[in-house]
């Protein structure tokens, strides 16, 4: 990999006032006399964003409970969510260059941040705080940054690079361990549509389990799905 490695600093700041979305998903999945059963959830956690003070201001979630596999209908419910937000910009999990082919619209001024990929062509050498900008195509930005220990891969169709990199840097230096040099927003999404998950995951769990028939291992379930409440 060939790319023009920017430094960053603490002088990339934000002179905008911006409203940010950070939105995630996950499902459970579970077979029942009439195959597979997915709950899916799909989650936006909403933040102010000046200079470098992120400020919480509320979350949503929607969910579905359908008779397939859940990661398709995963994918269009985050979309769906993504698509009737009104935040400034959009934070994803996701690689938006894969979910163009597969028909999704990708939402104005959204970041994508990919976890997974294969780090082993990456061959920049330079101390972080960086990151680099490359055209993926006629609509999507790409690049890599690291910040702290890891490198992490963004596709954007924010045309305005500078904020790209304002956001990047400032949005990845929570002290949280899982979240220092990812993305904190997004961090806090993972960690919503989790939290749902696995409230109502147990239930399901419980009620199509026909050997649970014991009240010990039914109080278990309610008092595990209790401590999520």
């Amino acid at each position: 990999m060939s790319s023009t490695v920017i430094r960053l600093t603490n002088q990339n700041k934000c002179a905008f006032n911006l409203k940010i979305s950070a939105i995630d998903g996950s499902l459970h999945e579970i077979k029942s006399d009439e195959g597979i059963v997915s709950f899916v959830i799909a989650g936006a956690v909403n933040f102010t964003f000046y200079e470098k003070k992120l400020n919480y201001v509320n979350s949503v979630i929607e969910t579905k409970l359908c008779n397939d596999k859940g990661e398709e209908i995963m994918r269009r419910l985050e979309y769906e969510l993504a698509n009737k937000t009104e935040a400034d910009v959009i934070l994803m999990d996701r690689k938006f260059s894969m979910d163009k082919k597969l028909g999704m619209k990708i939402p104005k001024n959204s970041i994508g941040i990919i976890k997974d990929f294969d780090r082993g062509n990456i061959n920049i050498t330079d101390e972080p705080p960086w990151i680099t900008f490359d055209k993926e195509d006629e609509e999507l930005y790409a690049g890599y940054f690291k910040i702290t220990n890891w490198i992490f891969k963004y596709e954007t169709n924010l045309g305005n690079l500078d904020l790209l990199a304002c956001l990047i840097y400032n949005l990845s230096l929570d002290p949280i361990p899982e979240a220092l040099g990812y993305n904190y927003p997004l961090f806090l999404a993972d960690k919503l549509v989790k939290y749902y998950r696995d409230k109502y995951a147990k239930v399901l769990d419980f009620t199509n389990n026909k050997e649970l028939s014991r009240y010990r291992d039914f109080r278990r379930i309610v008092e595990h799905v209790r401590r999520f409440v």
